[in-house]
C-alpha cells in the first residue's frame, strides 16, 4: 500500500504531460473563482488529485524501474 515506485524516463514524461495538462486547466478555472473558502477547498482537492494521478502513473509497470516496499 505504501510502496514507492521509482520513475523511469517514460514515467517522468507521462507525469510531466499530466501535470502540464492539469496546470493549464487549473489556471483557467482559478481565474473564474473568487477568493473564498470554496476556492481554497477546490485547490486542496486538486492537490490531492494531482498526488493520486501521479501515483497512478508511477504504478504502471512500464513507468518505474524499481519498487521500495515498506
Amino acid at each position: 500500500m505504501f510502496d514507492t515506485h521509482k520513475l523511469n524516463e517514460n514515467g517522468f514524461e507521462e507525469v510531466k504531460k499530466f501535470k502540464s495538462l492539469m496546470s493549464t486547466a487549473v489556471v483557467e478555472a482559478l481565474l473564474l473563482l473568487p477568493d473564498s473558502r470554496e476556492k481554497s477547498i477546490f485547490v486542496t482537492k486538486l492537490e490531492e488529485a494531482m498526488f493520486f494521478g501521479t501515483k497512478a502513473i508511477a504504478s504502471k509497470t512500464e513507468n518505474h524501474t524499481e519498487i521500495t516496499k515498506y
